[in-house]
Order: C-alpha cells, then sequence, then structure tokens
C-alpha cells in the first residue's frame, strides 16, 4: 500500500464556462454546466470510459448538492524504467470542483475539504498505490445571469499505479470510487457556505 497526498495553490486562473482544451495532457471536450442535471451527466464522454466517474458525476449534479464539477479527463502512461515494476503502468485524471454558492466559498474551505478527501481516501488505499495532488485553482467565473468575479475552485489530480495497464484502470476505478464516497460526506461537504443550491 502507498498512498501519497499534497496541496498546493496555482497562482494561474481560468475562466468557466470554457472552450475544449487540448494539449499534451488534457482532452478535455468544454464545459457542461450539470448543476441540477443529473440527466446530463450521464451523457459526459469521460464516464464512458469509467464507471465510477460517471457515478460521481451524476451524483454530485443532482438537486441540493453543495458542489458542482467544473471539468474532469482521465488518461494513462508508462513510468520511467527507474520505477518499480509494480507501480510502472498509471492510470490517472482529474475532476475539478466548485461550491455551488462559489461567489461565497473562501479558499480556506477548498484547504479543508482538499484535506478532508485525503483522510478520506487514505482510509481505503488497501493494497493499492494511490497519488492524489489537490490544487488550489483560481476561477474566472462568467455565468450569464449569476454572480461574476474570480473565486477559488477545487482541481483534484489522482493517480493509480500498478504492474499491468488492465490492474491500473482496475485500481484508479476504485480510487475514484473513494472520491466519490469522501465527496458524499456531510463532515467533508461542511465546509462550504450552505442554502439553497442553484437548479
Amino acid at each position: 500500500m502507498i498512498f501519497r497526498f499534497s496541496f498546493r495553490v496555482d497562482p494561474e486562473g481560468m475562466t468557466v464556462p470554457y472552450a475544449p482544451i487540448t494539449d499534451h495532457i488534457r482532452r478535455n471536450r468544454g464545459f457542461v454546466d450539470l448543476r441540477g442535471r443529473p440527466d446530463r451527466a450521464k451523457d459526459i464522454a469521460e464516464g464512458n470510459n469509467s464507471p465510477a466517474l460517471r457515478n460521481l458525476l451524476v451524483r454530485v449534479a443532482n438537486v441540493g448538492s453543495v458542489i458542482f464539477t467544473i471539468g474532469c479527463d482521465l488518461g494513462a502512461h508508462r513510468e520511467p524504467t527507474n520505477v518499480p515494476v509494480r507501480r510502472r503502468e498509471v492510470a490517472g485524471g482529474y475532476i475539478q470542483f466548485a461550491s455551488v454558492h462559489y461567489d461565497r466559498a473562501e479558499p480556506e474551505s477548498y484547504a479543508s475539504f482538499a484535506n478532508a478527501i485525503g483522510e478520506n481516501v487514505k482510509a481505503s488505499v488497501g493494497a493499492d498505490n494511490w497519488k492524489i495532488k489537490c490544487v488550489g485553482k483560481w476561477v474566472n467565473f462568467e455565468f450569464e445571469g449569476e454572480p461574476k468575479g474570480i473565486r477559488p475552485s477545487l482541481w483534484i489530480w489522482f493517480f493509480a499505479a500498478a504492474s499491468d495497464p488492465l490492474a491500473a484502470m482496475q485500481s484508479r476505478e476504485r480510487l475514484i470510487e473513494a472520491i466519490d464516497e469522501a465527496t458524499a460526506l456531510l463532515a467533508t461537504l461542511e465546509v462550504f457556505p450552505s442554502g439553497n443550491a442553484k437548479p
């Protein structure tokens, strides 16, 4: 069992909504507003390759959720030969969260949210080799008819390592399930402002 967790703040920001992003790491298809729309969450392409990710997206999209997703992606790669064979194949990805009350959530709330996720995921690692890199990410929210401005969010990069690609993908499913469970806990979510969630 190996579990590594880190948290840092990225000084660079991004704008939401955003167009598709394709670079050497991401193949994101662009922002889709899933708030209160679990029916749309089922159609997110990244969920086709991961039932665990699809379940997380659908759960977080439900009416009444205190968080929403800004983006996600999945990928896989082989580590260099200096990495032990048992951890050479890596399946990973990212998911980015924000409070539905993004205009009232403070940066400290996201740091607490990240640490709570890390503690809960660590308890589920079992025999897996997992790494989570949490990044506090500034977002320029530009939703039509809603509060605008630069506010914090949490970007969670996750990685599961194993000796072969299939084992790595299976481990990634367990890791996403653990993240899903952690982000569903009331104790994890109580760091965010309460009030009526956006429909």
